[in-house]
């Protein structure tokens, strides 16, 4: 907890570097920049190729560099449309820009002893050298530094919507297709949103996710698509196992029954598989064939490979409509991407409709 103003005093700072470097290297990209995917690269014989042929040639080796420079960019753009704000807002008030940066900040500021205790046991071993008097008054004035930021956020906000800002900066999307129409799938027939997910039955945190993946098919199933992709872990003794038992569930249509007993059990072994199996009714001399099988390894490996490419090496991580997203994250977050895609793509339709 100390150490989250200082975070934000690096963030701060990274930003600053980020505008730095785009004046730097913009300049000696501006043909670059001036590029469009239909721009032609290349002629054979009268035939044309394009500079979106080109990045769909090699896609594990552009998106990463694409994430890169969209992740510079959007801290610069956050940076320049905060600066816009806070001009207008100064101006409007008669004041210089430091002096409502303080206004800013003002706000109801109450730091608990019970909060000074708690942050003190959580980081004591951060405060080995210093007296427990000095580090607890240390963490009261972080603590106090916290809430004005807190506040200062808040208003910087309210002044967003005040000062009629919109942003319309994509991230770049996956130009490779990973709804193959051979990995298991559940949700609407024409999706507006598609979900890739890369999961592991071992992993705890794909546990977790589960429940919040089930209510948002619940919430947006009409319009969001769920794509399961198998990643199991090396250091997960019956992961991949576990991976190989869900496909051939699937062989029998049955995998997303298998893969929620699989997530609800607390310890996965073959004989739990069969045990799985054999509730779920499917037929067992082809359940266990296919689990002996080089065409399940193979299945499994497929989707191990996909994630190798984009260099997912985690889970739970997640692709929506091309955006990479890692970790087990909330409905809340989750419901906001999805909302987000959706206004995107109803904006695109009545563009396209005027």
């Amino acid at each position: 907890m100390f150490f989250q103003s200082s975070r934000g005093i690096v963030l701060e700072a990274f930003a600053t570097w980020s505008k730095s470097f785009l004046l730097v290297v913009l300049p000696l990209a501006t043909s670059a920049c001036a590029q469009t995917p239909e721009t032609i690269l290349a002629s054979v014989n009268g035939t044309e190729i394009t500079l979106k042929q080109v990045d769909d040639s090699v896609p594990a080796r552009v998106y990463p560099l694409q994430q890169q420079l969209y992740a510079i960019r959007r801290a610069a753009l956050e940076n320049l449309v905060t600066s816009r704000v806070l001009e207008n807002e100064a101006a409007a008030r008669g004041i210089s820009i430091e002096e409502l940066r303080r206004q800013l900040t003002n706000g109801e500021i109450k730091v608990t002893r019970a909060q000074v205790e708690d942050a003190f046991t959580q980081n004591a071993t951060f405060f080995a050298s210093m007296s427990p008097d000095e580090a607890r008054e240390r963490l009261r004035l972080d603590l106090e530094n916290q809430a004005r930021m807190k506040h200062y956020r808040a208003a910087l906000e309210d002044l967003r919507r005040k000062w009629v800002t919109k942003m319309s900066f994509a991230p770049p999307a996956f130009v490779l297709e990973l709804d193959d129409g051979t990995s298991p799938l559940k949700g609407a027939d024409k999706p507006v949103v598609t979900v890739v997910e890369f999961s592991d039955f071992e992993c705890p945190f794909c546990s977790e996710v589960q429940p919040t993946l089930k209510r948002l098919m619940q919430s947006y199933g009409k319009d969001v698509r769920l794509v399961f992709k198998h990643l199991p872990s090396e250091g997960h003794r019956n992961s991949l196992p576990a991976a190989r038992a869900a496909y051939c569930a699937g062989e029998q249509d049955r995998f997303w029954q298998f893969h929620d007993a699989l997530f609800s059990a607390t310890n996965l072994t073959p004989a739990l598989f069969e045990e799985i199996a054999a509730g779920l009714g499917l037929g067992l001399p082809k359940f266990q064939a296919c689990l002996r099988s080089e065409h399940s390894r193979t299945a499994i490996l497929k989707d191990i490979e996909t994630a190798r490419l984009f260099r997912i090496d985690s889970t739970p991580s997640f692709i929506v409509n091309g955006k990479l997203i890692k970790g087990a994250i909330s409905f809340a977050d989750f419901q906001k991407i999805i909302e987000r895609e959706l206004g995107e793509r109803a904006t695109q339709t009545q563009t396209s409709v005027n």
